[in-house]
């Protein structure tokens, strides 16, 4: 009996202790301020004008207007929705009106909510603001970015509710969150590297919070730091692969790179979905040099060089048999038995191909070539390079609206074709397209095409 009431005082103790560690934690008591000192003092009116270029810059390099304006809306003035599973959240007013917007924030205010996520009032910001990649942003960058933004003109546009779960007091709650999801990291610093290097390092792990799309997320939503620039999935889409080794394999160099995130267009494709935007609010409109030192940092490997980037890759054989006309193939003359042999599978790929004759050839050429400022080439493109191929099945269906792009290019739009083609015709076009330019053989199939989400359209 003695062993069964010890037994129970220890247990009542651990949940004790329990108890008493959800509430500290709860309550923010683990949570500590990387607020530099000093900063409650005010900038000055010539401090603030001094420092609205470089802020301008910087919020570039973060695309703040990417996800604070609405598609037709107001610059900075917020609305945008978010999508959860929790519910819908709204991004928020930024301009500097002092009823709706931040018009009301201090200098330390400011700086509070870049580098610890928290709001006026002790209030969590939720992680759909990527404080924890502007925690890296350095104090004197912060002030910029302040200076910035108080010299836009304010908006009085008020608020858009969020929805769901966050309609309710659930903000203390995100000190949960952030214990386990929100590291105290640093930018890069390499004294072996480039200033370029790490100019680009501290862009594109802090403000440009490239790793909040491009990597996993963990269970809890929070962003898996330890498969850094892996991929993701944002909004229905799968998020690349950005490491420098997929990089070079992708065909990218500096040049190449740069020229892609300055105008949207290169010769692996253009942007689209989410990309397009960062493109229009963000890299497109950046400085030339915090390009080139993203473009460089990216394509930069664990050895501190940068590989030489791969040609396209060939068709492979499956492709080629189905390119080839029916008279001219083996000896059997059998071009099904041909490119079965080929693959392994027993595939025959010549349906794949003339649906792609018939449906997408007129506007992205019989060899893939593309035409400029109307489709893009799918010769080295490398959405059809991914191994997923989600988002190519997604284009296919759905289709990619008219795009401008900087410099005054452009895209016409695409349709979508889930109303002319089966889902059966798709597969076998994709199986076709990616085997012919992407270098990928496994076949992509029927129930994954009638499991992509359809456009309202």
């Amino acid at each position: 009996m003695r062993s069964h009431g010890l037994l129970r005082k220890i247990l009542l103790a651990l949940l004790v202790i329990i108890i008493l560690f959800a509430l500290a934690v709860f309550f923010g008591l683990f949570r500590t301020s990387s607020v530099a000192p000093g900063v409650a003092q005010p900038l000055s009116d010539a401090q603030m004008q001094e420092l609205r270029p470089r802020g301008r810059e910087l919020a570039l390099v973060g695309d703040c207007f990417g996800c604070h304006s609405k598609p037709q809306g107001p610059m900075g003035a917020g609305g945008l929705a978010i999508g959860t599973p929790f519910g819908t959240l709204h991004s928020t007013n930024i301009t500097p009106d002092p009823t709706h917007g931040i018009g009301g924030y201090t200098r330390a205010d400011f700086h509070r909510v870049l580098r610890d996520g928290i709001a006026p009032g002790n209030r969590n910001l939720y992680p759909a603001m990527p404080y924890v990649f502007t925690h890296l942003t350095r104090p004197e960058d912060i002030d910029a970015l302040y200076a910035y933004f108080m010299s836009l003109p304010p908006i009085a546009q008020a608020n858009v509710p969020n929805t769901g779960a966050f309609r309710l007091p659930v903000r203390q709650f995100m000190n949960f969150w952030n214990l386990l999801n929100f590291p105290n990291r640093q930018p890069p610093d390499d004294p072996q590297r480039s200033a370029q290097w790490l100019r680009g390092g501290y862009l594109v792990e802090g403000l440009g919070h490239c790793a909040a799309c491009h990597t996993p997320q963990n269970v809890m939503m929070g962003t898996d730091f330890s498969r850094p620039l892996q991929g993701g999935e944002i909004d229905g889409m799968r998020v690349p692969d950005i490491t420098a080794a997929t990089l070079t394999q992708r065909g990218f160099n500096v040049d190449t790179l740069s020229q892609y995130l300055s105008t949207g267009i290169a010769p692996q494709g253009t942007a689209f979905a989410g990309m397009y935007t960062v493109v229009h609010f963000s890299t497109g409109a950046m400085e030339s040099g915090d390009v080139e030192a993203v473009a460089t940092y990216l394509l930069t490997g664990p050895d501190g060089k940068i590989a030489a980037p791969a040609a396209p890759p060939a068709p492979l054989p499956a492709a080629t048999a189905a390119d080839t006309p029916a008279s001219a193939t083996t000896a059997t003359g059998d071009a099904a038995t041909a490119t079965a042999a080929a693959t392994g599978s027993g595939a025959d790929l010549t349906a794949g191909r003339l649906s792609y004759m018939s449906a997408c050839a007129g506007c992205h050429g019989a060899n893939g070539e593309g035409i400029p400022n109307v489709a893009p080439a799918m010769k080295g493109n490398s959405t059809l390079a991914m191994a997923d191929p989600h988002n190519l099945i997604s284009v296919v269906l759905n289709g990619v609206p008219t795009q401008t792009f900087p410099g005054g290019q452009r895209m016409y739009a695409m349709p979508g074709f889930a109303h002319l083609l089966s889902d059966q015709e798709i597969a076998e076009l994709a199986t076709w397209a990616r085997a012919e330019w992407g270098g990928q053989a496994k076949p992509v199939t029927e129930a994954q095409v009638g499991a992509m989400p359809r456009s309202r359209d």
